[in-house]
């Protein structure tokens, strides 16, 4: 009890007032935000700090509302009615908390979605412009899915082409080895008719001999002929 200000009993109207600008003020916050995501700009940590700041401080004050207003704590003096009524507009203050954070949290993914595929001189279109958080979310997710069945065809074709590599690689492998059988068949053929060659000119040699021996018996007995004729 002693560390939850008096204010929230002695002016709960202007406790409620303040959480309740800080609310709108949250909210405007966000739509800026929403905005410079749209046009593509990527440099909005500025603008984060102060929505995430706020948020924190909105939540914090809420939670101490909540703890003051809480039926252990809440003075006895405060009539029942009216005890009842201030929970139920720090109620209400807990349901725009949902609501601020949701909304947050869609353009942050609206911003993801824009993050690296979007140019700072990004222009929405007119029907963009009338478009709601969730819906640009919406279109934009439609867009990453295309991107994604573009990549998920691109990787199909590369494995494609992976398996045609693969197969034309065996082929390569295949013909390599028959020209180098065809080699072996054709270095075994040059070996014989080298061998061929050398035997035909042993063959020719030895002939060539024998006729010129024949040669210089025919000559000689032709001499001899002769002289016997002339004798």
């Amino acid at each position: 009890m002693s560390n939850i200000p008096k204010e929230f009993y002695t002016n709960f109207p202007s406790v409620l007032t303040k959480q309740e600008d800080a609310a709108k003020e949250i909210r405007k916050k966000i739509s800026n935000y929403q905005q410079l995501t749209s046009a593509g700009q990527s440099n909005t940590i500025a603008i984060e700090s102060e929505i995430d700041r706020d948020i924190k401080n909105f939540k914090d004050m809420h939670s101490q509302l909540e703890n003051a207003y809480s039926n252990r704590n809440a003075p006895s003096q405060i009539p029942g009615p009216e005890l009842d009524r201030r929970q139920k507009e720090i109620q209400k203050l807990g349901y725009d908390i949902q609501e601020i954070e949701k909304s947050y949290k869609l353009v942050q993914n609206q911003k993801y979605a824009f993050k690296g595929q979007v140019p700072d001189n990004y222009v929405q279109t007119e029907e963009m412009k009338t478009m709601s958080n969730s819906e640009l979310l919406i279109l934009q997710k439609d867009k990453i899915n295309q991107q994604d069945k573009i990549i998920d065809d691109i990787t199909l074709d590369v494995k494609k082409g992976r398996v045609l590599a693969k197969e034309a690689g065996h082929i390569i492998q295949d013909q390599n080895k028959q020209l180098d059988d065809l080699q072996e068949d054709i270095d075994r053929l040059d070996s014989r008719m080298q061998r061929g060659i050398k035997r035909f000119e042993n063959y020719v040699a030895k002939q060539s001999g024998c006729c010129i021996i024949i040669i210089l018996l025919l000559e000689l007995f032709g001499a001899a002929a002769i002289y016997l004729l002339l004798a």
